[in-house]
């Protein structure tokens, strides 16, 4: 009988075992699926910085090969310079090698080369072979997309890809230092701290950050990106960073021992929840409390952790894009689960230290009447609110909330818009208060003198009137940029534009549309970065593809950049719009509404009227007679105009040489040497 029974018990508590088990994966899966987007994008974030599961990457090299080919894995152990074979000597005398390497070990290599030339103050080599790369890099033949000879952000790709940046860094700190030994101890101290810096306070510390967020995840139905600012917000950054790292150096100790590295890991397992519940915790604190919440449950672990060796079996076969996708966010949220049922089994039994766990709402919600007794504030602005709210209706509550358009009276504006802005204002505090989101105000490390409402004011309608200075107002700082941007650069003063007048419709027409469009985006900048991106890459596209049509002319080329195309609009133009946009939308604009807010109505629609009947004539003038002042435009090749009269005789000389072209004809067409014809020159003027 009491064999049976035995056996019986055991049954029971393997069964019991099971069912925790399953019970914790299931949890896990809802979990993820319930915030999937924010999850997976934090996990991916994680393997990029190399701070776990690095193994998902680990077999990708998209190391470009010679002819711009890729590939997952390789073991090649040098960099070719483009356009220059293996047996082609460099100018010290050293073979420049073909291949492609792996990014960090070129880096690894470079610095090194580096190193040795400046102790023996032959810093010229590392300056020499820099300034090869850069010039071959600029004169390398690639896809016109990813042209690399134009623009800002070329030039920097070239820089960082050819080791000139560091070259040109090596070159200052030996300028001041006169010694090589002493300047190259100074690279090394600099670059120690650098990457230090990098590992310990964002790196290693990511892991108990990103524990926080799956903590709250299981809890609450609302997270987002901004809570990995959790310990910044509580001033506790460098605290858990430091914390962090002595469990990564005690861990790395262990693991020289191997058996004792394996104990160690599950020993120090529940360190990042730890911090992350507590970061105000010195290192020792939290091992110790580790190790003590994970005594007789380390054995649970490993088994549990077994269970999931599928997931490693599937990440291999799909090359980590299964990991990527969600393995990782599984397998994290399951072990999330398994914490927060250590930590429960923890406190019942009263282990020594967690009486320190003192972030009680990060594992259940608060009571609805403490709730709103700690979020008071909100509870005031939702009553003021709602006495003093604005009702609209039909197409104007359509134009105001769609377009972000105002029809109506300027103090009925001005109410509306104070409403939408404390609205906005209390969004994540009411979601708080509700019990959706995590209660930052109950936190016991939480600033009081903090707690208070934030205001904005980017959240309004235009008036038309508005709308049409603001074009103006555009296009005119538009063109300012442009023509100050064109004198820097050649030195000249050119009238930019196709039109006569001191302004840009293009800027005006991006900046409104951009602001008309995008308005339901504004409560969310990334969004709003990326439909200004995309809206502003649209129109300086076909406003491009129009004039070259319409005029064979082009006002502007971003042939040569980096990631180009079809040199009307490029990567580089792109996000300068996108942030002028953002600043607009957020800063400017707003501050311009304030104002005009100031000044008479009749005064406002009179000035916009004016403006716009000028600027009118102006944009009627230039339809026929457009500003092709020298340099503001530029021939399209002939090639690309088949109903130009340059057409047939461009096509009998594409197949000759510059000079060939130019001895048979004078005045027409001008070829680059592989043949592509590219502008209009008058040859007359060349000497023979």
């Amino acid at each position: 009988m009491k064999i049976q029974t035995v056996r019986q018990e055991r049954a029971a508590q393997k069964d019991a075992i099971l069912a925790a088990r399953k019970d914790i994966k299931r949890q896990g899966h809802s979990v993820v699926k319930s915030h999937y987007m924010v999850l997976v994008f934090l996990t991916l974030v994680m393997v990029l910085f190399g701070t776990e599961f690095q193994y998902a990457t680990s077999g990708w090299n998209t190391n470009p090969q010679v002819g711009g080919e890729s590939s997952f894995t390789g073991d090649q152990t040098a960099e070719a310079v483009p356009g220059e074979s293996s047996d082609k000597p460099a100018e010290d005398g050293s073979a420049i090698p073909s291949g492609s390497v792996n990014t960090l070990t070129d880096r690894s290599s470079v610095f090194s080369e580096l190193i040795t030339d400046l102790i023996g103050d032959t810093l010229y080599n590392s300056i020499r072979k820099s300034e090869n790369k850069l010039e071959a890099y600029q004169e390398e033949k690639t896809i016109p997309a990813l042209g690399r000879s134009e623009g800002v952000l070329a030039q920097l790709v070239n820089m960082v890809s050819s080791g000139n940046l560091l070259t040109r860094l090596a070159e200052s700190v030996l300028s001041i230092t006169h010694s090589g030994k002493a300047a190259a101890a100074i690279l090394i101290l600099l670059s120690f701290l650098f990457y230090g810096a990098i590992f310990v306070f964002l790196k290693n510390v990511y892991s108990a950050v990103l524990r926080r967020v799956f903590l709250q995840a299981r809890v609450y139905e609302r997270i987002s990106v901004s809570d990995v600012t959790h310990f910044h917000d509580v001033r506790k950054w460098f605290r858990a960073s430091v914390t962090m790292l002595v469990e990564y150096f005690y861990e790395s100790l262990w693991g020289l021992t191997i058996v004792g590295g394996v104990v160690k890991y599950f020993s120090y397992y529940a360190v990042p929840y730890i911090v992350a519940e507590n970061p105000s915790l010195n290192a020792r604190t939290a091992i110790t409390l580790s190790r003590r919440m994970m005594y007789g449950h380390k054995w649970e672990l490993a088994k549990f952790l077994f269970t999931m060796a599928g997931w490693y079996v599937l990440s291999v076969v799909t090359f980590g894009i299964s990991d990527l996708a969600y393995g990782i966010a599984y397998r994290l949220s399951c072990g999330t689960e398994f914490y927060a049922r250590i930590r429960e089994d923890a406190v019942s039994r009263g282990v020594e230290g967690t009486e320190l766990l003192s972030d009680r709402y990060l594992f259940e919600k608060a009571d609805r009447i403490l709730l709103y007794e700690t979020y008071f504030e909100v509870v005031d602005e939702i009553t003021d609110i709602h006495e003093k709210q604005v009702e609209l209706s039909g197409w104007r509550k359509k134009c105001a909330e769609w377009l972000g358009i105002w029809f109506g009276s300027a103090a009925e504006k001005k109410a509306y818009d104070e409403q939408e802005n404390r609205s906005f204002s209390i969004e994540g505090y009411k979601e708080c208060m509700e019990g959706k989101a995590y209660p930052q105000w109950l936190n016991p490390l939480w600033r009081k003198e903090k707690a208070g409402l934030k205001t904005f004011s980017f959240l309004r309608s235009y008036s038309v009137w508005t709308l049409s200075l603001l074009f103006i107002a555009f296009a005119f700082t538009g063109w300012i940029w442009e023509v100050a941007l064109h004198f820097i650069q050649t030195g000249e003063w050119v009238n930019r534009g196709t039109l006569h007048g001191p302004w840009l419709p293009i800027y005006g027409t991006g900046g409104v549309i951009v602001m008309v469009l995008c308005t339901r985006f504004r409560k969310k900048p990334i969004l709003e970065f990326a439909a200004a991106v995309i809206l502003c890459g649209i129109i300086e596209y076909f406003t491009g593809f129009f004039l070259e049509v319409v005029y064979h002319q082009r006002w502007w080329s971003y042939e040569g950049y980096f990631l180009n195309l079809h040199g009307r609009i490029c990567a580089e133009g792109l996000l300068v719009f996108g942030v002028g946009c953002c600043a607009v939308v957020y800063l400017l604009a707003p501050m311009f509404d304030s104002l005009i807010s100031r000044i008479r109505q009749k005064t406002v629609i009179t000035a916009a009227v004016v403006l716009a009947v000028v600027f009118g004539i102006d944009l009627v003038y230039s339809t026929g007679n457009p500003n092709t002042a020298e340099g503001a435009a530029s021939a399209v090749a002939a090639e690309k105009q088949p109903s130009s009269p340059l057409y047939k005789i461009a096509v009998t000389v594409q197949s000759q040489t510059p000079e060939m072209a130019k001895n048979a004809i004078s005045g027409v067409v001008v070829c680059s040497p592989d043949a592509n014809l590219y502008g209009i020159m008058d040859f007359s003027q060349l000497n023979p």
